[in-house]
């Protein structure tokens, strides 16, 4: 009895160190317009809600995704997976983090989906938290703090075809440069996405008209005989 007691015991850290493989998502249906499938990778930004911009369209596609310093992620019937394999899920402690597995007491580990409007969605709900931890922020699913404020988290689809190795249609021609602040989300080594915002040298681009065709000239009027 004393040996069985033991053996059981010396199991509970085992079970803990596997985390969860099961998918577990929220109660309730996604939001009108958002799909549990996305075609291809995509990084993630966040935009406030106060005051909330429009995404703007020098970043809406990018030309290549290399993971450097940034989260690059796939969505595949509601779960999230990043190019390490990890699964994008929800903490025990409310924040959105990469494991693989997720960690044991994960809240929820699927019920991702994209919405129409570029918006990632969990469950029912569109709006996530970002919360203030000293130079960056970490993202959770609901207020936890009086540092945390609400969110958008915005998909930036890798883009391809029409675009070169600088991300510009090569259709296009450059006509001067703006600074853009942008809001990224970085990997961490541990799996905790931080936010950060940086400054980008963005090209101001320019669509050439076509050449204006030469027209022939109007034909000659034939003249009119007058009656007598």
């Amino acid at each position: 009895m004393r040996f069985q007691l033991f053996a059981l015991l010396a199991m509970v850290p085992l079970a803990i160190a596997q985390g969860v493989t099961d998918k577990v998502a929220p109660e309730g249906d996604a939001p009108a317009g958002c799909q549990p499938n996305a075609d291809g990778r995509f990084e993630i930004t966040v935009v406030p809600l106060a005051g909330k911009a429009k995404r703007d369209s020098l970043f809406a596609n990018r030309a290549t995704c290399s993971g450097g310093g940034t989260v690059v992620v796939q969505l595949a019937d509601g779960v999230l997976t990043d190019d390490q394999g990890r699964t994008g899920y929800i903490a025990s402690n409310f924040q959105f983090q990469f494991d693989d597995p997720p960690q044991s007491g994960a809240l929820y580990t699927g019920g991702f989906s994209v919405c129409t409007n570029g918006s990632l969605a969990l469950g029912s709900s569109a709006t996530f938290w970002q919360c203030a931890s000293g130079t960056f922020y970490n993202l959770y699913d609901r207020w936890s703090a009086a540092q945390c404020s609400p969110v958008d988290i915005l998909v930036l689809p890798c883009g391809s075809g029409g675009e070169n190795g600088n991300g510009q249609d090569a259709t296009q021609t450059v006509v001067g440069t703006r600074i853009i602040t942008t809001t990224l989300v970085v990997p961490l080594g541990d799996g905790q996405p931080q936010v950060i915002t940086t400054t980008t040298l963005a090209n101001s681009k320019h669509t050439p008209r076509p050449a204006r065709q030469p027209t022939a000239p109007p034909s000659p009027k034939s003249p009119t005989a007058k009656c007598k």
